[in-house]
């Protein structure tokens, strides 16, 4: 084996984890959001560049927008972001949808910044099916209380840890596969 398969091996099954941890990191409080929006796509932004060597992976860079976007919704201590107040009115107040539609377009988006890499790797497949299961994990998974614990002085959710460390699953199978 030489040693970019070794380096990408090791990615396919590191990255999750520290994916997780940096994206549930970036949801605490007191804490940095960047870990979320910008540590976490420029470590699958490298990753993809080391598998593919193609400077056309920097879309994946994109998925800092998507995550800078917000998916707040609307509540009497808050007015929620762009998103979350379209989806609250579209669904007539109906707060549960809203959340899910918010959250499943901020992973549609997150998906679109895997793109050039099904253009590259011809590996279409792949890409869809993972992007759908980026999407259904965003939308479905992203806002349940599953409680939480303590790492680093932090208190962190499982939620958030899981999301993360699924969607970063997901995109490192679309960049290695």
């Amino acid at each position: 084996m030489n040693f970019k398969t070794v380096i990408n091996k090791i990615g396919l099954f590191t990255l999750p984890v520290l994916g997780g941890l940096l994206g549930a990191l970036g949801g605490a409080d007191k804490s940095s959001k960047s870990y979320r929006r910008f540590v976490l796509p420029a470590l699958l932004t490298s990753f993809a560049f080391g598998n593919t060597e193609s400077v056309f992976v920097i879309t994946v860079m994109a998925m800092s927008g998507a995550l800078s976007m917000g998916y707040g919704i609307p509540d009497a201590g808050d007015e929620g972001s762009f998103l979350g107040r379209f989806f609250y009115k579209l669904f007539k107040q109906n707060h549960l949808v809203a959340d899910i539609m918010t959250r499943a377009t901020i992973g549609l988006l997150i998906a679109v910044s895997f793109i050039s890499l099904p253009i590259i790797k011809h590996n279409w497949i792949i890409y869809f099916a993972c992007s759908l299961g980026i999407i259904l994990v965003n939308g479905l998974l992203s806002w349940r209380n599953l409680g939480g614990y303590k790492l680093f002085g932090k208190d962190l959710i499982w939620s958030e840890t899981l999301t993360w460390g699924l969607i970063t699953l997901f995109g490192t199978l679309i960049i290695y596969f």
